[in-house]
């Protein structure tokens, strides 16, 4: 049995403003009114075409994704929202599973796809990789919580501790 899939976020909105614009376009066809609300119909056409390739070709989280997939999963939303990011080699990365950049400003991230808090160890190592990549802020991104010493120690280290659902809002994160 196929699976039942919601619509893009907004494509209801758009399918209405396709369709109050169009009846528009027709009552008013062929003055300037009718050609305005053909336009605009047009446009909220191309919004919906823009929301379903966004739909089918953004980054997808699934339960099942193994942790190397986890890293590719939150580099691909990273750069969805503009960032360079590469992820680093699986070995020898000093504790920085991903290295990104925008507008002059390094993070580097560690992914943690754990069912358990995150504890200190993945603080410690986005501190150390901070310095080993020359870094300006660390972030942990993971699928579960933090330990309360995780918190205590990535506050007192400005390192931005994040659930993978909060990722696309890092920019406004890293600010605040």
């Amino acid at each position: 049995m196929a699976e039942r899939r919601e619509p893009a976020p907004g494509a209801t909105n758009c399918v209405l403003w396709i369709s109050f614009f169009t009846v528009l376009a027709g009552l008013f066809w062929p003055g300037a009114l009718g050609a305005v609300s053909m336009g605009l119909a047009y446009a909220g056409a191309l919004h919906l075409a823009v929301l379903a390739y966004e739909d089918i070709a953004g980054a997808k989280f699934h339960e099942t994704m193994s942790p190397e997939e986890f890293e590719h999963y939150c580099a691909c939303v990273l750069r969805e929202r503009k960032w360079d990011a590469r992820v680093t080699q699986f070995s020898g990365d000093q504790g920085v599973d991903i290295v990104a950049e925008k507008r002059g400003m390094r993070i580097v991230l560690q992914c943690k796809k754990y069912a358990k808090p995150v504890g200190n160890r993945a603080v410690q190592e986005v501190v150390a990789g901070i310095a080993h990549q020359n870094a300006q802020r660390g972030v942990v991104v993971t699928t579960s919580g933090y330990t309360s010493s995780a918190l205590k120690l990535a506050a007192s280290n400005q390192v931005l501790l994040l659930h993978h659902t909060d990722l696309p809002r890092i920019d406004r994160l890293l600010v605040g």
